[in-house]
């Protein structure tokens, strides 16, 4: 999984450093709206969400995420809704047109259910609930001015463990 997301993101980093433009990729007071779905190793299903984030200034962005993953299986049914706010620090001074780099934190809620009914047992458990902290990497290609490709990898430190990622389409509304 690691694997994929690595050679996905340099393949975006080439293609990026080859291709020009002329417009600032990420701009104070604009709004980037990025519907994504999820790549991880937890759970059965693939995880899908949406990210908001407002340029505070040139360099800075806040916003949230909110990602959900439903599965089941023989014995139960999983949910998996992660919320969590935001911080970004955008590297606009690279020498690579229509790319926009930014390293991040986010601080959130991982809300974890199950019910299961098999066997003897019937019921659920919300015990995985709980505080997210996780570093962000992200990067966002642009194909137009208003609309760009978006790669995130974070790992939440607490609650919820492992190395995820999201992939996802922003378009920007300024």
């Amino acid at each position: 999984m690691i694997k994929k997301l690595s050679v996905l993101l340099a393949i975006l980093l080439v293609v990026s450093g080859l291709a020009s433009a002329s417009s600032k990729e990420f701009s104070m007071g604009s709004f980037y709206l990025t519907p994504q779905v999820g790549i991880n190793s937890y759970g059965g299903s693939i995880p899908f969400g949406v990210n908001a984030e407002y340029a505070l200034t040139e360099n800075i962005g806040i916003g949230g995420s909110v990602m959900t993953q439903l599965w089941s299986d023989s014995y139960a049914s999983y949910t998996w809704i992660m919320l969590s706010a935001e911080a970004n620090y955008h590297f606009i001074k690279l020498a690579a047109d229509k790319i926009d780099l930014y390293l991040g934190v986010g601080l959130g809620y991982g809300i974890w259910s199950e019910s299961y009914s098999s066997g003897t047992l019937t019921g659920g458990l919300s015990g995985g609930s709980g505080l997210i902290l996780e570093p962000i990497f992200g990067g966002r290609y642009y194909i137009s001015p208003k609309m760009a490709i978006s790669l995130r990898v974070f790992a939440p430190l607490v609650t919820g463990g492992g190395v995820g990622g999201a992939l996802g389409v922003t378009f920007c509304l300024k």
